[in-house]
């Protein structure tokens, strides 16, 4: 298994067979369907195992050296060794979600803009000066604009009443919200989660922020003790 289909082997080995050929050439060398050479010529030169030249409007196709293949292939094996090491990152926290979710709790769905207003209004109201809040995987969101002008609004109040924010990032979004290091401690992840969680007393909110926002508020004070330990771990992997 070297992660090509049958069709972009018999192509490859094809392009191998003729050198520099047209398409009808190689469909009748390779057996397959004139409608799929494309498709499968245009996996192989993603692949980089494959490119052509323009001659006279007429596409020529060639293949890439076979020594090619071991280059492929190393590339998918650092790709996937990549893959495993964000998965790794992310995967007590998946655990910590899996486990809060067994346990019993209330749980509260709230959408669109109106809803989180009133999920950050309740974690404005319910704690007290000099208390802290988490949030990990903050991100730009699907509509940048909004959620930039939602958390500036949302600092302030912050600010005003005196609590302690600890966020953390997706490198992505740095900048994005202006002044939040006055707001407490920030980091950065290099590395984007589904999802932003917020934390605050003994409730956790899942906060996917799609074009209409959709939240998912837990009441628990279990499930906000795992988040926070989650969090934790996150934050020793996050950077300033």
């Amino acid at each position: 298994e070297i992660g090509l289909t049958d069709s972009e082997i018999k192509v490859y080995l094809a392009l191998l067979e003729t050198g520099s050929a047209k398409k009808g050439i190689i469909v009748k060398v390779a057996g397959i369907t004139s409608s799929k050479i494309y498709e499968v010529m245009d996996k192989l030169i993603e692949k980089g195992l494959a490119s052509y030249v323009l001659k006279g409007n007429v596409r020529y196709f060639n293949a890439a050296p076979a020594s090619r293949i071991r280059d492929y292939l190393k590339e998918k094996e650092e790709k996937l060794k990549t893959q495993e090491d964000k998965l790794d990152k992310i995967l007590p926290g998946l655990l910590a979600m899996q486990k809060a979710m067994e346990k019993k709790a209330d749980a509260e769905v709230y959408r669109g803009w109106k809803g989180m207003q009133a999920v950050y209004n309740n974690l404005i109201e319910s704690l007290k000066k000099g208390e802290d809040y988490y949030i990990f995987g903050a991100s730009k969101g699907s509509d940048e604009k909004k959620v930039r002008a939602f958390y500036t609004q949302f600092n302030r109040k912050v600010l005003q009443k005196g609590l302690k924010a600890n966020i953390i990032f997706n490198e992505a979004a740095r900048n994005n919200i202006p002044n939040a290091e006055k707001t407490g401690k920030v980091r950065y992840i290099s590395f984007n989660t589904p999802s932003e969680t917020l934390i605050y007393g003994n409730k956790t909110a899942i906060v996917l922020l799609e074009k209409e926002p959709l939240i998912i508020l837990l009441h628990g004070e279990s499930i906000a003790r795992s988040f926070r330990a989650y969090f934790g771990i996150m934050w020793k992997q996050s950077k300033p």
